[in-house]
């Protein structure tokens, strides 16, 4: 056929050309509605500035005393103090004058459409990992279903009957069934690729088989938070678009290693190990996360008895968090608490939280919060290929992928660069690293992409390609 058809590439890099502008002229309209409302308010802008500032910090102040206090009237007078400083910086806008009020309106709706839209373009700029596309797809697939994950999830969107529907063979987890030995033995029974759809708890065990007998592994997000499936960059609203990864091509990712135990997340110890431990845990994740916490920071509970040594030979011990994470996790903004955006860089980040008193780790959420925790005195991050873990005690308890267990000491950390082979959806793009979106990257970025230089030649070559298929 001669017509000549854009390729979904073409309309991806379309998309991100047009937030790009989006964004250039909210960043414009910023610049201007700033500009307006300094020079046209004069001394009444800096004073607003002044009292929102205040108001700021007295509400952060407030918030975290109400979380961290054990006596209720104290939580209800923090509270109290924190609605009467949103009435104040209400006042102090209806006194700067309804137009100035809208001035500052609009530099909100400015900054937020300008944030939303390099968000979007920026997305996708760059790949995250080398996708090469599978020789066959899977003869003998083999998926095991956990019906329990996720509050039933699979069930919900009749997960078990749409892989069927597309040959792959499907194993349900019943209670008391080890995830990965019956991967081994659907391996040994002639299945070349092994895939699960539950938590992560789950994934990390089926994926150590795929690793050890070299299969490919596919992730279909069933789980309550599907951590892995999202730096992975599905879809987690859409597990059954996910078994488009049977037939999708293949991705090298890093595994990482804690003893012989094989983790594709992180391992926790510390305060969120505890967390984890807790009995009413699965049932009541807020409640009991901010009782363990609210006793943490107010020096109620033992720091982590531990011995650990970082690149430059400094020695560190009893810290209130350990998090040794496989790649890196963005932990230092809160606006991307959580997130990797990369699965292949080859490196363990080693996060220690060392605050040992409520201040210190209100401090640090503070710096986090404006992307400056940087490493000092209670906070400490670097990356590392290997980590020793050493302690007076025989055994430590672990959060493993968000999974309790106990871990003999000492602890051995290692990655293992490009182990797992990863089936991915076709329609998959690969992740661009995340900038902020207010910096001189950021905007350099957006104007390239605004431009287009790089997804006319995408477009392209991809419609080369497509020329050449019979």
């Amino acid at each position: 056929m001669g017509a000549d058809t854009a390729t979904p590439g073409c309309s991806v890099l379309g998309r991100r050309r047009t937030w790009a502008w989006i964004a250039l002229a909210g960043f414009a309209g910023l610049v201007v509605v700033v500009a307006a409302v300094v020079v046209l308010s004069g001394e009444s802008f800096i004073g607003l500035v002044f009292t929102a500032v205040c108001c700021l910090l007295l509400g952060g102040a407030a918030l975290w005393w109400a979380f961290t206090t054990r006596k209720v009237w104290k939580r209800w007078l923090n509270l109290a103090l924190l609605v009467l400083v949103v009435v104040t910086l209400v006042i102090s806008l209806v006194a700067f004058s309804l137009w100035q009020a809208a001035g500052m309106l609009a530099v909100v709706v400015a900054a937020l459409a300008y944030g939303l839209a390099a968000r979007q373009a920026l997305t996708g700029a760059a790949p995250a990992a080398t996708v090469e596309r599978a020789a066959t797809p899977p003869a003998r697939p083999w998926l095991l279903v956990n019906p329990r994950s996720g509050d039933g999830t699979a069930g919900r969107v009749g997960l078990v009957d749409g892989a069927r529907v597309r040959g792959i063979s499907v194993q349900e987890l019943a209670p008391g069934d080890d995830p990965a030995t019956l991967a081994r033995e659907a391996v040994a029974a002639g299945a070349d690729a092994v895939g699960v759809a539950g938590g992560d708890g789950s994934l990390g065990l089926v994926a150590a088989v795929a690793v050890e007998l070299d299969v490919p592994f596919v992730c279909v997000p069933a789980g309550t938070r599907n951590h892995f499936a999202h730096d992975l960059g599905l879809d987690r609203a859409d597990p059954l678009a996910a078994l488009g990864a049977f037939v999708g091509p293949e991705r090298r990712i890093d595994v990482a290693m804690v003893g012989d135990r094989m983790f594709l997340n992180n391992v926790s110890l510390g305060v969120y190990a505890d967390v984890v431990a807790e009995p009413g845990y699965r049932a009541r994740k807020l409640a009991t996360a901010h009782s363990v916490l609210q006793a943490a920071v107010r020096g109620e509970r033992a720091r982590l008895a531990v011995e650990f040594t970082d690149p430059d030979g400094r020695r560190h011990e009893e810290v209130l968090v350990l998090l040794v994470a496989n790649n890196t996790y963005q932990l230092q903004r809160a606006s991307e608490l959580g997130a990797r955006d990369r699965l292949d860089e080859g490196v363990l980040q080693v996060s220690a939280l060392r605050a040992r008193t409520g201040a210190a780790l209100a401090r640090v959420v503070a710096k986090a919060t404006v992307g400056r925790a940087g490493s000092g005195v209670a906070w400490a991050q670097w990356e590392t290929a290997v980590l020793r873990v050493d302690s007076k005690l025989q055994e430590l308890p672990a959060g493993v992928d968000g999974e309790m267990m106990v871990l003999s000491t000492p602890l051995e950390f290692r990655i293992l660069p490009r182990a797992l082979r990863v089936l991915v959806p076709d329609t998959l793009q690969p992740s661009a690293p995340r900038a902020r979106p207010v910096s001189l990257s950021a905007l350099r970025r957006l104007w390239v992409v605004a431009v287009g230089h790089a997804s006319a030649d995408t477009c392209m070559s991809g419609r080369r390609r497509a020329g050449r298929r019979p």
